[in-house]
């Protein structure tokens, strides 16, 4: 039970725990996590910022071994729902509940009444077992999703990658741009972003493209403005190495896995379509260092 924003290793080794004990129990594995975050029903949050939206969440705890995900409905009424009958009413009555694993740090209810401590005493009463999970560290530090959050603020996508146990990514579908790339000799896939995305500083990055089919190309990443070209909404523009193929309306993933340089506003578009070039130059340069380190 959580909110399970980034899927992290913490999050896997609960889900690793609940599966292993449903098994030994013969009983079925279920993971409770909210949709939306409580944070933004509190916070009255037009869009909320996530390492992993709704869609992205869903894929990664359905590939995770569970039995069954639970997305119990957050609005401003069940928020006000307290620990004791949340856990008597929906975890006890309706899932039927003989365990729980949780996390150390997690709270649940009105006013976060619910946690560890509240567990232990209940358990006897109501007839559960409670197993909490020790927090799991990575990187030397305690693994959470505000570490992660924290490095992608400061574009260090390496770091939120080791926290994440995976690149960090975004998702979406390629949608027609302006045509800018093609006329500077790097034509580039724009990607759709969902609003709930919580995106790095930005900057140009080298990394991953994921195709729809699988495929995965080594790929450069611009994401910004575009202030040498005008002022232009946040965008993420991705150019495929060695890739010539039409992209439009296919759903396309970066992961992001080095950041080059920051945003900047060139004198001219010769000197950006200079810059582009040893950008290129570099990510190719990642890209070749990546395949020798996972050959050997």
């Amino acid at each position: 039970m959580g909110d399970f924003d980034g899927v992290h290793p913490g999050h896997l080794a609960l889900i690793a725990d609940t599966c292993a004990r449903a098994k030994a129990g013969n009983l079925a594995s279920v993971l409770v996590t909210y949709e939306p975050s409580p944070k933004k029903i509190l916070k009255k949050l037009r869009h909320d910022s996530r390492l992993t939206t709704y869609t992205e969440k869903k894929k990664l705890l359905g590939e995770s071994g569970l039995d069954l995900v639970i997305f119990y409905p957050v609005t401003a009424e069940t928020l006000k729902i307290s620990a004791r009958t949340f856990l008597r009413n929906f975890l006890l009555e309706r899932l039927k509940m003989r365990c729980l694993v949780m996390g150390a740090d997690h709270h649940f209810g009105h006013n976060r009444r619910g946690n560890a401590r509240y567990l232990k005493a209940a358990k006897d009463r109501y007839g559960f077992e409670l197993h909490v999970v020790e927090e799991q560290i990575t990187l030397g530090e305690r693994t959470s999703s505000s570490r992660a959050r924290a490095a992608l603020a400061a574009g260090d996508v390496e770091t939120a990658g080791g926290i994440l146990g995976r690149p960090y990514s975004v998702t979406g579908q390629v949608i027609r741009g302006e045509g800018r790339g093609r006329l500077l000799g790097f034509a580039t896939a724009n990607i759709g972003l969902d609003p709930e995305k919580l995106l790095p500083l930005t900057g140009v990055y080298s990394g991953t493209a994921v195709l729809t089919n699988g495929q995965r190309l080594a790929a450069i990443a611009n994401l910004g403005h575009k202030p040498t070209a005008g002022d232009f909404p946040m965008g993420l523009e991705v150019h495929l190495l060695d890739f010539t193929s039409n992209l439009y309306d296919q759903v396309v993933r970066f992961d992001f896995e080095h950041r080059i340089r920051g945003e900047q506003k060139f004198a001219s578009l010769d000197a950006l379509k200079a810059q582009i070039a040893s950008d290129v130059a570099l990510a190719r340069q990642n890209a070749d260092r990546a395949k020798k380190v996972s050959f050997f």
